[in-house]
């Protein structure tokens, strides 16, 4: 359980990874260019792709260095990172001629009301991203998990007790006896 940070960095690096890749290819035929071939990476898919991947980061650092209701604070922040990130996965694989409409329409010269999208189709990247929003989804699962188990009072009261006998056994010097308010220079 402790692990959940790791399914958040892989989902992380591969959602960052697959945002620069094409997602989707087709070709857009104009009644006065012809055809023009499209490609669709993944930022061009969704803009949300990568804001969901640096939230994601960002909570998984907060969840890393942060108190237990920063964890839950993170978690909560990675299961919104999953979704949004998920979604121009989820657009992209259902409907690849949206993607790549859209992407043709803001190229120069191509009208979107008089295109006809021919040969659309989704590359294994929507995948890739798919997976790593599953991985942060995962990972915001466990961080909450460890959320929910909470610190364990068993082991916090061992770990107090064992600080205070190597208190005790450790010898003491001039400085701490000064802190204690006696002057080591004077006998008893």
């Amino acid at each position: 359980m402790r692990r959940w940070w790791l399914w958040a960095a892989l989902g992380v690096a591969l959602l960052l990874v697959g945002s620069g890749q094409t997602w989707a290819t087709g070709t857009a035929v104009d009644s006065v260019l012809g055809g023009t071939r499209i490609e669709a990476t993944g930022t061009q898919a969704g803009a949300t792709l990568v804001a969901g991947a640096l939230l994601a980061g960002a909570a998984l650092l907060a969840g890393l260095v942060g108190t237990r209701p920063v964890r839950l604070a993170s978690a909560l922040c990675l299961a919104a990172a999953a979704l949004l990130a998920g979604l121009p996965a989820i657009r992209s694989l259902t409907d690849p001629a949206e993607v790549i409409t859209q992407v043709a329409a803001d190229l120069p010269g191509l009208v979107a009301a008089d295109l006809l999208i021919e040969d659309a189709a989704a590359t294994i990247w929507p995948w890739v991203a798919l997976i790593g929003a599953a991985a942060v989804l995962l990972g915001a699962g466990l961080c909450l998990l460890t959320w929910l188990r909470g610190p364990s009072t068993e082991g916090a009261d061992r770990a107090s007790g064992a600080a205070a006998d190597r208190r005790s056994e450790r010898p003491t010097d001039a400085w701490d006896d000064l802190s204690r308010g006696h002057d080591p220079t004077v006998e008893d």
